[in-house]
């Protein structure tokens, strides 16, 4: 990257922040050594070690400076993605809201993983697994497409007792150890197998989301 492509993208990405009076006069004071500088190098009153001297230091100083904004640069990159990551369990529990108030709790209705699974061709980039966990108390009810940080998200719903669950499932790159969390007296676990990660929501009891999950750990694997 020369240095007009960096200028440009320091003057289009950069954070801008209004300079101290501290900072202003620095850069007035530098502005007169180097004016000063001038003037004596005209006059032949500094000796050129001087100049070689201020040079650098000025060099030195704008490398500094872009170098400086380089960073702000990446940081206002980096920074959304955190934004993002904090603020995903309370968008999934209002997933998990609208859901139970104003539907759909699901887009195809059965118990059979075997229509459930075959539903999502065409809907999403992704093949999410569905297990039938029966056997362990959690019925399944059906699926949906839902939306997750803009992005197109399977959803599963299950049942235990009156209890219902909502699973959003997305494609992971790597495995996570099971985190759990509570929003507004809503239970949240998340984990990751390295292949999806899977995000549960429900006003179930946390120890009973653990449950699921052992329950979906087993159930993975061709079936």
């Amino acid at each position: 990257m020369n240095d007009e492509e960096l200028s440009r993208l320091i003057r289009k990405d950069a954070t801008r922040h209004t300079a101290s009076e501290r900072l202003r006069a620095g850069v007035r004071t530098q502005i007169a050594l180097q004016s000063a500088a001038r003037g004596n190098a005209a006059g032949g009153g500094q000796p050129s070690s001087f100049k070689r001297w201020f040079g650098f230091e000025w060099r030195s100083g704008l490398a500094g400076f872009i170098g400086g904004a380089a960073v702000a640069v990446a940081v206002g990159m980096v920074v959304p993605r955190l934004i993002l990551q904090q603020s995903l369990p309370a968008e999934l529990v209002a997933d998990h809201v609208r859901a139970l108030k104003v539907g759909p709790l699901y887009e195809v209705a059965s118990s059979d993983r075997h229509t459930v699974k075959p539903w999502f061709q065409g809907r999403l980039d992704y093949a999410p697994p569905v297990f039938d966990l029966a056997a362990t108390g959690f019925t399944l009810l059906g699926g949906r497409v839902d939306h997750v940080a803009g992005a197109p998200t399977a959803a599963l719903t299950y049942e235990r007792g009156h209890h219902l669950l909502n699973v959003f499932v997305w494609p992971a790159d790597q495995q996570q150890a099971p985190q759990a969390a509570q929003i507004k007296g809503f239970n949240l676990l998340h984990w990751s197998d390295g292949a999806m990660q899977v995000w549960v929501v429900s006003d179930i009891e946390a120890g009973e989301l653990e449950r699921f999950r052992q329950g979906w750990k087993a159930g993975v694997g061709p079936r």
